[in-house]
């Protein structure tokens, strides 16, 4: 094995690592001894490869959202309708939260409670880059005339996202507390969507 490819295992190894223990404990509830021993690399190597912890941890929320960013912009530059774009950006949102970054609304709530220097630098920045997106795919509707002109696309935007988000921010809550709420996430989304798009139909 080359030590090209070395370096980029370690680096791999740290941020997965990093991604866990900052989702379960928080950025100041994970040592830097606890990120080393959880990756199986020695200390010195989260600043030899990132610069430090603060530097992982910006590294950790960066990545989660660029990920997700690439796939919305891919959304926003397909030639479709625009309900088409819409459940495609819902299925998205399921997919992070459910398969592919499940730990993404765990860093993010830890931000909104004990906020960082990162949530000014990269919540706030790829959050609002997103909104954009989004916003700029219900006006996209609204001028074809696919979506109702009464409407704002920034307040409509807000309501596409905290129907989705705050379902899955609060799932496991939700199913505790009230049982019979315990819904597959597919039909929740199914069912959003109808909801979202049949009050954003023209009348």
């Amino acid at each position: 094995m080359t030590n090209e490819k070395i370096s980029q295992d370690a680096k791999e190894k740290l941020l997965a690592a990093a991604t866990r223990l900052f989702a379960e404990k928080g950025f100041a509830g994970v040592s830097i001894r606890q990120l080393a021993e959880a990756a199986g690399v020695n200390s010195a190597m989260i600043s030899y490869y990132y610069g430090g912890k603060e530097r992982l941890y910006e590294a950790v929320l960066t990545t989660q959202y660029e990920r997700l960013l690439a796939k919305f912009e891919a959304i926003a530059a397909i030639e479709a309708p625009v309900e088409e774009k819409i459940r495609q950006y819902a299925d998205v949102i399921r997919r992070n939260h459910t398969d592919e970054q499940p730990l993404m609304a765990r860093l993010i709530q830890g931000e909104l409670t004990s906020p960082t220097a990162c949530m000014e630098k990269v919540v706030r920045n790829y959050t609002s880059r997103i909104a954009r997106l989004v916003s700029g795919i219900l006006q996209e509707g609204i001028n074809s005339g696919e979506l109702r002109q009464d409407i704002s696309p920034i307040f409509a935007t807000l309501a596409l996202a905290g129907m989705l988000n705050f379902y899955f921010f609060l799932r496991e809550a939700t199913r505790s507390i009230v049982p019979i709420f315990s819904v597959g996430d597919e039909e929740f989304v199914d069912a959003a969507l109808k909801i979202y798009l049949k009050g954003m139909g023209r009348d």
